[in-house]
């Protein structure tokens, strides 16, 4: 009875060897045949496709050992590969417990502990689908050169298995059934040869890619520069800094193993250089005498107002940015995201390229302040041109304009007939267009809202005083086509009559 005891007592012992032995020489599950099936049946209905809980899926393989969000340090989740591997941990924990059986907890314990194998087949390592893996595909491939993909003569030719493959030998008509077609994971409409495939992460096509599975390859500054920001809203194309394939992506010094720099002098200016070494651009983007002329790629801070130039820049107009700029606050501390910034050029205002750039709206460069609508739109003649009341400069930077101050200065038909008028800041007097020698009846201010100064009769008489002869307006004999009476017996000015009202001469008929 001892003896056999004694026996019992050491069973579990020799069980537990006689396990680590086989397990030694077992290959280990796979997910495919073996562990799959289990988190489908006991955890797919939290951890599925849809809405997965904690953003954690087990519907899939690349899923399943995905680094789990939301953990301290968003680990794997089947790294390291023994029961430290935070799934494991999750299965021992509320509210996971009892979830699987014990051969079931079995199975996916020997699965990560033997690396977690996508499936094994005689054509391929179990890792050919695992990123981390010696043996993953795109890894081999890059080795190649990537000939099995597009070389349909070469012996690996993807295509004598794969359907979806770039390219396929001529006496193969279509993939192995058991064999997984190259679509599959490359959903790109351009698949395997999309711009995600080598670089980029889901739809995102610049670099890093997803860091669960490559976690060295970090991206440097791609997303600062590429995606939309303050600084440069729309982001800036991938062709400013590289050559861009043209068709075939595998060609040339494209996927040739190297990052190759090339810039657009448009974008960058003409002075452009790239030091490999200290990983920093010299690109009039930044080096406008600011605080960072020469930000590294792998800096972790991002630019700010005054990192590229002086806000405002050395020997610029010292007035409010907001002045000159669309997408500028008044102090040039922020920006509202436009696409103006960084773009290779000096915008004003809305970058049109016009007068109305700055002041106006859409293609008219009259401001809608104060009386400027009356002058673009009157009632009363033709639209008044701007040179009228002030100097209009022959281009943006002719001395005495974006000097911060209006300058009015006039000609044309306001000093007509001798006029010679003046301007207080406030309101016009003695300008011929409001009837200087003329028995004029108000001075207008320009600020007025009651259009007091758009109606007949408020810059002379009706008829003028010593008019000759004291006749209604609209007399054949001298404006009869220029004016016409309204119902209530006022005067207005016909269409034709604003071709010759207020035009700084007096005209008879026609």
């Amino acid at each position: 009875m001892k003896r056999l005891a004694g026996i019992v007592a050491w069973a579990p012992a020799l069980l537990a060897f006689a396990c680590s032995e086989d397990r030694a020489s077992t290959p280990a599950p796979t997910f495919e045949s073996d562990v799959g099936p289990i988190l489908q049946a006991k955890c797919a209905s939290c951890h599925g496709a849809t809405a997965p809980a904690a953003g954690f899926r087990v519907d899939t393989f690349l899923g399943a050992i995905a680094c789990v969000p939301g953990s301290a340090a968003s680990v794997p989740a089947t790294l390291p590969s023994n029961d430290t591997a935070p799934i494991l941990t999750a299965l021992g924990a509320a509210p996971h417990v009892g979830l699987l059986d014990d051969r079931e907890r079995a199975t996916v314990t020997a699965w990560v502990v033997g690396g977690a194998p996508a499936r094994r087949g005689a054509a391929h390592a179990p890792g050919i689908v695992d990123p981390r893996s010696p043996d993953f595909h795109g890894t081999s491939l890059r080795a190649k050169r990537y000939a099995p993909m597009i070389d349909a003569s070469s012996s690996e030719s993807c295509g004598r298995c794969h359907d979806g493959a770039p390219s396929r030998p001529a006496d193969v008509t279509s993939g192995v059934a058991s064999a997984t077609p190259c679509t599959t994971c490359h959903t790109d409409a351009r698949g395997p040869l999309a711009c995600t495939t080598c670089h980029g992460n889901g739809a995102r096509i610049y670099p890093g890619r997803d860091p669960c599975f490559f976690p060295n390859d970090t991206g440097g500054a791609h997303a600062t520069h590429v995606e939309s920001s303050p600084t440069h809203a729309g982001g800036i194309a991938c062709a400013t800094c590289h050559p861009m394939p043209n068709g075939d992506v595998i060609s040339g010094t494209h996927a040739n193993g190297s990052v190759e720099v090339r810039f657009d002098a448009s974008r960058t200016g003409p002075e452009v250089s790239y030091d490999p070494k200290a990983k920093s651009c010299s690109v009039s983007c930044h080096d406008r005498d600011g605080a960072t002329p020469r930000p590294t790629w792998t800096g972790k801070s991002t630019s700010r107002c005054g990192d590229c130039h002086t806000s405002p820049p050395a020997k610029h107009y010292r007035g409010a940015c907001t002045l000159c700029h669309a997408e500028a606050n008044a102090d040039g501390t922020a920006l509202s995201g436009g696409p103006l910034h960084v773009n290779g050029r000096v915008d004003l205002g809305n970058g049109n390229g016009t007068c109305s750039a700055c002041h106006g709206k859409g293609a008219s460069p009259y401001p809608a302040t104060a009386a400027h609508p009356s002058h673009e739109h009157p009632t009363l003649t033709e639209q008044v041109s701007c040179d009228s009341c002030h100097p209009v400069p022959s281009t943006v930077t002719s001395p005495g304009h974006m000097n911060g101050a209006v300058e009015v200065s006039f000609t044309g038909r306001a000093i007509a007939r001798g006029a010679t008028p003046t301007w207080n800041g406030t309101a016009c007097a003695g300008v011929a267009c409001h009837g200087a020698g003329l028995d004029t009846i108000a001075t207008p201010v320009w600020k007025d809202a009651s259009h007091a100064s758009s109606t007949c009769g408020a810059c002379h008489g009706i008829p003028p005083q010593n008019h000759t002869p004291a006749s209604t307006c609209e007399s054949a004999i001298c404006h009869g086509t220029e004016t016409a009476p309204t119902a209530t017996g006022m005067q207005t000015i016909t269409s034709f009559g604003r071709g010759l009202h207020v035009n700084g001469v007096i005209d008879h008929a026609n």
